[in-house]
């Protein structure tokens, strides 16, 4: 069986809140099929991207997976529980907005200040992340990035443009759930500069949705520790000197 399958499962999974049982005869078997199936989906969903999530892999490649506009929230919104859901945890993350396109350019790699020059702002973010499929199952790394490594729902919030004189390594990022500190911790992320992901997917972007667009966003990764996340409660992240971003949750 082909990827294409996959995407038809996966693309049902979301219509239905059904999640599916992980078939190795319809594994990805690479990131390349990985990039078709996620492409597969959202014209399955007639849904566009918001933004990415990106990540390192093993050789300090980038990879990355779209947040889809659908499961964009706005800040202050609502996240409903339904369906057949899996355990959804919560993360706190610094993103990035671009102000102009930022095109693949195979040979000759973006450098840093290259990559800010074209992002219009930094925000505070929101991840809620559970995979579409059986919880408890091991998934192959391609099989996740089809399926958007997981992210569930983002909410990212109001961009703060006057960023270029921050040290993004060492922001401070408090997480709250009904008002209660869950997190409060300088820096955090896994690869110390947030923006190493970016620089590295920005370099690859080996997506099959034309790149990183004006409007679009990326999630650089959790500044905290993630945690099961329950119905009924309202999340806050503030980054200092950045903005902050409220999210609420529900069953439905």
């Amino acid at each position: 069986m082909s990827s294409h399958t996959l995407a038809a499962r996966l693309a049902e999974a979301r219509k239905t809140k059904k999640f599916i049982a992980f078939d190795p005869a319809v594994a990805c078997k690479d990131a390349a099929e990985a990039y078709g199936v996620q492409a597969e989906v959202a014209s399955a969903l007639g849904t566009t991207v918001a933004g990415w999530k990106a990540g390192l892999l093993p050789d300090g490649g980038g990879w990355a997976a779209p947040v889809f506009a659908c499961d964009t929230i706005a800040d202050g919104g609502t996240f409903s529980f339904a369906g057949d859901m899996n355990s959804v945890k919560v993360e706190a993350e610094l993103g990035i907005r671009f102000a102009r396109d930022l095109p693949a350019r195979p040979g000759k790699p973006y450098t840093r200040d290259e990559i800010l020059d074209a992002v219009g702002g930094v925000f505070a973010g929101i991840e809620l992340v559970g995979v579409r499929f059986v919880k408890g199952t091991e998934l192959p790394f391609a099989t996740r990035l089809a399926d958007n490594f997981a992210n569930t729902a983002y909410a990212p919030g109001p961009a703060l443009s006057d960023f270029r004189k921050l040290d993004l390594s060492k922001i401070r990022c408090i997480l709250t759930q009904d008002g209660k500190t869950v997190s409060d911790r300088i820096g955090g992320h896994q690869q110390g500069d947030p923006m190493t992901p970016v620089i590295a997917w920005a370099n690859a972007q080996a997506d099959r949705f034309g790149g990183i667009r004006a409007g679009q966003f990326i999630t650089t990764g959790t500044l905290t520790q993630p945690y099961d996340l329950d119905t009924s409660v309202t999340l806050e992240v503030v980054l200092e000197s950045v903005g902050k971003v409220s999210l609420k949750t529900r069953a439905a």
